[in-house]
């Protein structure tokens, strides 16, 4: 009698999207002048981690803004659904800041309390097309549930898609024109960037309308 091979599920899984916006050679073009004025007229920052504006990139960003949110709305009503697996469409909010990190700078790890989607559209990736790994500046996604899984036995680690990085973090390396987006309760940062250029992103969180929250 033949043997059975074993049926493994992932569960609780967390999606984590990876897209690039068709028109980002044209967009970024005229969107990255924009940001650098506002860099220019009020460029203070966190210590270390870079300038961000107000929450108010909507009100700036113009057609660009509009192109981005489209795009965004599309992609997370994708990959929304009810509780009994129906697709569905929503009017998300969003609110949106641009970013601007200088080489050496980084971004802490944290979450987006309040939204129910998040994520980052790179309008530079600050590598001046460069594919030198030591670079850093990877995108950062932590394991929401903490160090747990790495505890008991550190030098173990469970042997399927994902489970390498358990009690970690997962990276993403940006490239200009990519989209990344994320449930908001799961923790993003940025590793230290050492590129030869300054990073542009616009960094956005999605909520859901208040007739579905």
């Amino acid at each position: 009698m033949a043997t059975s091979k074993p049926q493994i599920r992932s569960l609780f899984a967390t999606p984590v999207a990876v897209h690039f916006l068709p028109v980002a050679t044209e967009m970024n073009a005229e969107l990255k002048p924009l940001i650098l004025e506002k860099v220019q007229a009020n460029g203070s920052g966190a210590r270390g981690q870079g300038w961000r504006s107000a929450s108010d990139f909507e009100s700036w960003g113009g057609s660009h803004a509009e192109t981005l949110f489209r795009v965004v709305r599309d992609l997370a009503n994708s990959l929304t659904a009810t509780r009994n697996g129906s697709r569905l469409t929503l009017n998300w909010t969003i609110v949106a800041t641009a970013a601007a990190r200088q080489p050496g700078e980084y971004q802490e790890l944290r979450a987006r309390p309040g939204a129910f989607w998040s994520g980052l559209y790179y309008v530079d990736d600050g590598y001046a097309k460069s594919d030198d790994e030591k670079l850093g500046g990877e995108c950062e996604l932590a394991d929401p549930r903490g160090a747990l899984p790495a505890m008991v036995v550190p030098q173990l680690a469970f042997r399927f898609p994902g489970g390498l990085t358990a009690g970690h973090s997962e990276i993403i390396r940006p490239k200009t024109g990519m989209i990344v987006l994320h449930p908001s309760w799961l923790p993003r940062g940025e590793r230290r960037h050492d590129g030869p250029a300054q990073r542009l992103t616009i960094e956005f969180d999605l909520a859901a309308p208040a007739a579905i929250a």
